[in-house]
């Protein structure tokens, strides 16, 4: 079961329930109850549903609940964007559409997102099924993480937040680019080479694809080269992306080749 969105009066609705002490032990079972009569029927997939592979959670993970981990486990990310990519047809209006990730997040992929990603502040990792035990400012965590990992907007950072959005559109954003675009050196045979590189750090997916640089093909596929071709630590990617920022206001990047791009990206390299 997966050709469905959910309909909007039900949306309005199911986007309430995170902030409902009562609605919210709805997201402590491993399923969530989503009725029929709730779902709107779209063309979405080609074929069957893709399974998305869960992280590998331990019991050493399990014990280190509440204490200093990191929650994301990034294992299986590429591979899951692909799968859903390549099953999933649709354009770039339709998948903007709040419904459609909505109905995925709670539908066919709840398991994976509640595994994918835990509620968290500064390293903090909260369960959602501890809401109660939790005081108000955890409790607001946990809020925000079924806001933001349950639902999406229509805007690149919230799109990028939501579990499973963020596998299509990081797909879609950086796919064979040479095939798309004047001006970009192809690079690799695999289509996917740039994904590759950005579910390496999914930190690049804001620094570059959420800022005014990323509607700039030329230079954000140049930055990858550069990144990738220098095999620039996170600290260098995170310096290099700031730098190209500054820079990109005092010289007009759009209006230079690929070639002069990468010459004066090489260049801020080296800039202390």
């Amino acid at each position: 079961m997966g050709n469905f969105i959910i309909k909007e009066p039900h949306y309005i609705e199911l986007e309430s329930f995170h902030q409902n002490d009562t609605k919210i032990k709805m997201y402590y079972n491993d399923t969530f109850e989503l009725k029929n009569k709730f779902l709107q029927n779209a063309n979405i997939f080609i074929g069957d549903i893709p399974v998305l592979k869960n992280p590998k959670r331990n019991l050493i993970n399990s014990l280190l609940i509440g204490k200093s981990v990191d929650s994301d486990h990034t294992e299986y990310d590429f591979d899951n964007s692909i799968s859903l990519f390549e099953s999933m047809k649709l354009n770039r209006v339709q998948a903007c559409d709040e419904r459609l990730w909505s109905y995925l997040c709670h539908g066919p992929y709840y398991n994976y997102v509640k595994n994918r990603y835990k509620p968290n502040r500064n390293g903090q990792i909260f369960e959602v099924n501890k809401f109660y035990d939790y005081n108000e400012k955890d409790q607001g965590t946990v809020r925000r993480y079924l806001k933001n990992r349950f639902f999406t907007g229509s805007d690149n950072r919230t799109l990028r937040r939501n579990g499973v959005a963020l596998l299509w559109w990081a797909a879609e954003l950086t796919h064979s680019p040479w095939d798309r675009w004047d001006d970009i050196e192809k690079k690799s045979k695999d289509k996917y080479y740039y994904t590759k590189c950005l579910f390496d750090n999914l930190d690049l997916f804001q620094g570059l694809l959420e800022r005014t640089i990323g509607k700039e093909p030329k230079i954000v596929f140049t930055t990858l080269d550069v990144i990738i071709e220098n095999k620039l630590t996170r600290s260098g990617q995170r310096d290099l992306v700031k730098k190209i920022n500054s820079d990109v206001h005092i010289y007009n990047y759009s209006s230079l080749s690929q070639k002069l791009i990468r010459d004066k990206m090489d260049s801020l390299i080296n800039l202390n």
